[in-house]
């Protein structure tokens, strides 16, 4: 059994061309399904159209790269077909990694032959925990899509999907709970129960929210197994939805976790680094106040000896 870590979409700025801005790849999502040698990822890159005209024929090569040798270990070439005016899609590969490693995912985009743009991704396949041990869930990102504007335009449907990795042994039974909060006295609140995770695997929760779009809102997100909780993770600044105009475009956001020790241990060693400047604004006081009773004693003596 392996597990496939995932983090997250990068640019590759050595390989990276555009001919035209308006066609690009929005995200990269990887799945994997351990195999009894290796594992299979599932890769699906989202390919977005910003033209107020349908694209010419897109298609996209993937590479599979070995971090430790450099050497390509699987690779496919993907049609996507024409993507119309202002609208995104997707579409699937499955390719074989045949051991733990480090891997680079990378996908380069072309229309008509002409490379438009490279992104990549990378992946970590290691050896995982047995299902009897504790699960160990970790919260990946946010995805957000507006699907659909009402009230006159005045509120939002909103799906939001943030995505789960088990880096442990299989689960007990998990329930997500999402907040979109705008104030302390203002939020709102869904949930979704996703059942048992297996080890080293990853799903992807989903709620339905219906804001108002002129607010901004912080999500946290928190994960719940057999009601106790286990991961808990915010966004890091407020989403704001009235800056969202295109509806059922894949908007992806961080998840940082939160109350991590490290954050604790550092703030209470603030004091001991604060009591340093006091003690030698002290010092400098004394000194002061020995070179004024030198001085004093100076000029008395002076005194008596023109007497």
């Amino acid at each position: 059994m392996i597990l496939t870590s995932f983090s997250g979409c990068i640019d590759t700025p050595g390989d990276l061309y555009r001919e035209y801005d308006e066609v690009f790849i929005q995200d990269i999502d990887v799945m994997s399904t351990p195999q009894e040698e290796g594992a299979l990822l599932t890769i699906t890159p989202y390919i977005r159209n910003d033209q107020n005209s349908d694209s010419s024929m897109l298609s996209v090569k993937i590479n599979v790269i070995d971090q430790s040798t450099q050497l390509i270990v699987a690779e496919k070439n993907l049609d996507m077909g024409y993507v119309k005016a202002e609208s995104m899609a997707y579409n699937s590969v499955s390719l074989q990694v045949p051991k733990p490693g480090r891997y680079d995912i990378e996908v380069q985009l072309f229309e008509d032959d002409r490379h438009l743009e490279t992104m990549g991704t990378l992946v970590t396949v290691k050896e995982t925990s047995t299902a009897e041990q504790p699960a160990n869930i970790k919260l990946t990102d946010m995805n957000l899509v507006i699907t659909k504007f009402v009230s006159s335009d005045q509120e939002a449907i909103v799906d939001v999907s943030p995505g789960i990795y088990n880096e442990g042994g299989d689960s007990r039974s998990l329930n997500m709970i999402v907040t979109a909060r705008v104030d302390p006295y203002k939020a709102y609140t869904e949930s979704d129960e996703l059942g048992i995770l297996k080890g080293s695997s990853r799903v992807r929760g989903n709620v339905r929210f219906v804001l108002p779009r002129n607010d901004d809102y912080t999500f946290t997100v928190v994960v719940e197994e057999n009601g106790r909780e286990v991961a808990i993770s915010e966004t890091p600044a407020p989403v704001k939805l009235d800056e969202i105009y295109k509806i059922d475009v894949i908007n992806t956001y961080p998840l940082v976790e939160e109350g991590t020790p490290v954050v604790e241990d550092e703030a209470t060693e603030e004091p001991a680094e604060d009591a340093m400047p006091g003690f030698q604004i002290l010092m400098t006081l004394t000194a002061v106040l020995l070179i004024a009773g030198i001085v004093n004693r100076g000029i008395l003596s002076s005194k008596k000896q023109r007497k």
